[in-house]
């Protein structure tokens, strides 16, 4: 596919997203073919390109709806707690990312739903042998981004946070009751959390390195302690390249 098709294509899965679950029988990472050769050369110099954290609240009925104020908080404690896991990786330095307008803010638009897309087709893949030949990628589209930062690679992130109403909570605890249960079916889930990333390769559009942490029940992305838990889960397998090659090139 056309990258024009890719990002129609994108667009319509991304209401349909589950969590990326671990590794059957390996790790909860995944790592391009290219850094399980010898010696591989780590991106030193990165950006986090702009974050998409979408917050929705669930009522007690069901309906979800998106809150853009609460993503707008949730975007920004990710990113903290991103910048924060970053300094934390011996030899990576973050760059500031470039602002994004007109044509450039399309086609990053365009390479972050591309970006989901990919992280949330492997993250269906049973196959072992695309473990062992992990070569996904989005593009070169994103090549003017190096030339702008001298950055050797982009940090892409993107997550759902979904909140229950007053009413839903309510509910749940009710339904927890045994007696009363039996009139109000089973207790809700309260919620979950997801945060997905992606370390890119800026020239080649290669996915060199992708995790993913899912959690239930009272995370929530906008308080920074619990994004910052949620990330550092993340980094502890960054990079990983041993693990992963003592779990699929047996």
């Amino acid at each position: 596919m056309r990258p024009r098709q890719l990002f129609v294509f994108a667009t319509s899965m991304l209401f349909a997203v589950v969590p990326l679950a671990s590794q059957a029988g390996g790790t909860p990472h995944w790592v391009h073919y290219k850094w399980l050769m010898s010696n591989p050369t780590l991106p030193k110099k990165v950006v986090v390109l702009p974050i998409d954290i979408k917050v929705v609240e669930v009522t007690a009925g069901g309906v979800e709806e998106q809150v853009p104020d609460w993503s707008r908080e949730a975007s920004q404690s990710v990113f903290k707690a991103v910048s924060a896991a970053i300094a934390k990786q011996p030899g990576m330095k973050e760059i500031t990312a470039p602002q994004f307008s007109g044509a450039s803010a399309a086609n990053f638009d365009e390479h972050l739903a591309l970006y989901k897309l990919v992280v949330n087709t492997a993250a269906k893949i049973p196959w072992q042998h695309k473990a062992r030949h992990f070569d996904y990628g989005i593009g070169s589209g994103l090549r003017t981004v190096a030339e702008q930062t001298s950055a050797d690679a982009a940090i892409m992130v993107y997550g759902r946070d979904y909140a229950s109403t007053a009413g839903r909570k309510a509910r749940a605890v009710v339904g927890n009751i045994p007696i009363v249960n039996v009139f109000t079916g089973p207790a809700p889930q309260l919620g979950h959390s997801f945060i997905r990333v992606g370390v890119v390769d800026l020239r080649t559009g290669d996915l060199l390195w992708m995790n993913s942490e899912y959690r239930e029940g009272g995370t929530n992305l906008r308080d920074p302690d619990d994004a910052a838990k949620m990330v550092s889960a993340l980094f502890e397998w960054y990079p990983g390249i041993e693990k992963y090659r003592a779990a699929y090139l047996k």
